[in-house]
């Protein structure tokens, strides 16, 4: 997918939430996993978090306990001081996926299909039209949307605006995922090298790069 040649490659992290990783989290963000209700969403909130501040540590050249962020309106995170480092977090069920660009904000999405899910009466909710059939074809639709948000640091129920390009990525069994950046078409190069826990799934491939 190329909209007018203008295409900007994203690092591309997949990572297993269900082994125990080093744990690198400020006091605020131990106060944040605390207040979550279910011991299994807490443990896979933390070892998401930690796995950024691993993954930003390896392009910052910071220790991963050294990085500080800010936050934007809707709560984007960004490193402080500015570095040009862009990136974004999202996980869902047992797998989380990193995204980091240069200078170009971007937006990442991964989803756990659930067939008890009703996703088109979801993404209808969120004023999005022409859906299609398949289940695995509406988390695409889904991903795409909060991607393409994230991208622009926007609040879910707002319909993104301007030039945010998205594409699909891959993603383990099981899960859909997509990639957007503010004003250039994804290249994707898949990093799967984190150390401390399992490979992915033989359907991410680390492409290097």
């Amino acid at each position: 997918m190329e909209e007018n040649g203008v295409t900007s490659p994203v690092d591309l992290w997949t990572v297993s939430l269900a082994h125990p990783r080093p744990t690198h989290l400020s006091e605020d963000e131990v106060a944040r996993a605390n207040r979550f209700r279910f011991e299994g969403d807490r443990v896979r909130w933390g070892r998401a978090r930690s796995a950024l501040r691993l993954v930003l540590s390896r392009y910052a050249g910071e220790d991963p306990d050294a990085l500080f962020f800010a936050y934007g309106k809707h709560g984007k995170p960004s490193l402080a001081p500015a570095t040009g480092i862009e990136f974004n977090l999202s996980h869902s069920g047992d797998w989380a996926m990193i995204a980091v660009a240069r200078e170009i904000p971007v937006g990442v999405d991964i989803e756990r299909m659930r067939p008890e899910v009703e996703i088109g009466q979801l993404l209808q909710r969120i004023e999005e039209t022409d859906l299609p059939e398949t289940v695995p074809e509406l988390y695409h639709a889904w991903t795409r949307r909060e991607a393409k948000t994230k991208a622009i640091g926007g609040a879910l129920f707002d319909k993104p605006v301007g030039d945010v390009r998205v594409i699909d990525a891959a993603a383990p069994e099981g899960y859909a995922a997509s990639v957007a950046l503010v004003g250039r078409t994804p290249v994707i190069r898949y990093r799967t090298e984190l150390p401390a826990g399992p490979s992915p799934p033989a359907n991410v491939k680390d492409t290097g790069g």
